[in-house]
């Protein structure tokens, strides 16, 4: 007696390249054309339902540890329908690129296709139940294969992993995976039962100073008409006036600066008084002409005999 036999294949390979999306999930195989038996119905015929191809984003199976360069590749395993289906990954709280309160940050790639476009979808990695990293805005063409890089928290030891691809849609991609991380992660090392804690070394803070009495600033000197510094003063002036005048087309290189020199001179005298800081900055500029060999040539040719001098 012939028999129809339907043969029902499941694919569990990890997808790597866009050519599975297009037959991602099953396999169908035809029947053989069977024998029909008294009553009409075929003999040993099997009714079945083919299995819906999902059509949305779906997660690959390989699970990737890599260096922060994203190509080196420290360890890598296979994600399943469980933690107990996929093959596991050790690594230890060496590999990872940051480690603190027994928590170690691992650089890590996986990947997901889908076989219509996606916009704007979310993926969630869970540890022991766990949210340790999450990834929005995903965007994803027709049948090409996305790698996700993401940055997931895992704690020393055993982390049970669950990847969940497109975890706001009604038809969300799980799959799970088991890492084994040694060390401690920074974790800081529990005290033995039985052992006092030292108590920590307090030490007092020290005792802020007492800022000294504020000084009272000098009392400014100033000198006036009838002062020996304003005698001074005033005879610089005077030759300033003559010298501005005499030398104003003798082409003299420094004539701009004696004009300047001249303009505060006469500012003091309209003043009637000068600090003792200005008349020194006054009486150092005007000696540099008083020393200059060009100005006192200037001045002998337009006051002869008088070396200068009005």
């Amino acid at each position: 007696m012939h028999h129809r036999v339907f043969i029902l294949s499941l694919l569990a390979s990890t997808i790597s390249c866009a050519a599975f999306a297009g037959n991602f999930g099953t396999v169908r195989v035809e029947p053989k054309p069977a024998t029909t038996a008294a009553g009409g119905a075929p003999a040993g015929a099997v009714t079945g339902v083919a299995a819906a191809v999902p059509t949305g984003p779906q997660a690959a199976e390989a699970f990737r540890i890599v260096k922060a360069d994203g190509s080196t590749l420290i360890a890598q395993g296979t994600m399943g329908s469980s933690v107990v289906s996929g093959a596991p990954i050790n690594v230890s709280d060496k590999d990872a690129f940051m480690t603190s309160g027994g928590k170690c940050a691992f650089n890590v790639k996986y990947d997901e296709i889908s076989r219509t476009a996606a916009v704007g979808t979310t993926n969630r990695l869970y540890s022991n139940d766990q949210l340790v990293a999450q990834n929005t805005k995903i965007e994803l063409a027709a049948g090409v294969l996305k790698t996700i890089w993401t940055q997931p928290y895992l704690s020393a030891g055993v982390n049970n992993v669950r990847v969940v691809v497109n975890a706001e849609s009604a038809a969300p991609s799980t799959k799970w995976i088991r890492i084994n991380v040694a060390g401690t992660c920074g974790a800081m090392a529990d005290t033995k039962p039985g052992t006092p804690a030292t108590p920590p070394v307090v030490t007092p803070p020290p005792a802020k100073p007492v800022p000294p009495a504020p000084v009272p600033p000098p009392v400014a000197v100033v000198y006036a008409p009838g002062s020996s510094q304003w005698n001074n003063l005033h005879t610089m002036w005077g030759y300033s006036n003559y010298a501005v005048t005499q030398l104003k087309t003798a082409n003299y290189a420094r004539y701009a600066d004696l004009v300047r020199l001249n303009a505060a001179l006469t500012a003091v005298m309209n003043a009637q008084k000068v600090e003792q800081g200005a008349y020194n900055s006054l009486t150092t500029s005007w000696n540099t002409f008083v020393t200059d060999p060009k100005f006192a040539a200037l001045m002998a040719a337009v006051v002869p005999g008088t070396g200068g001098k009005k």
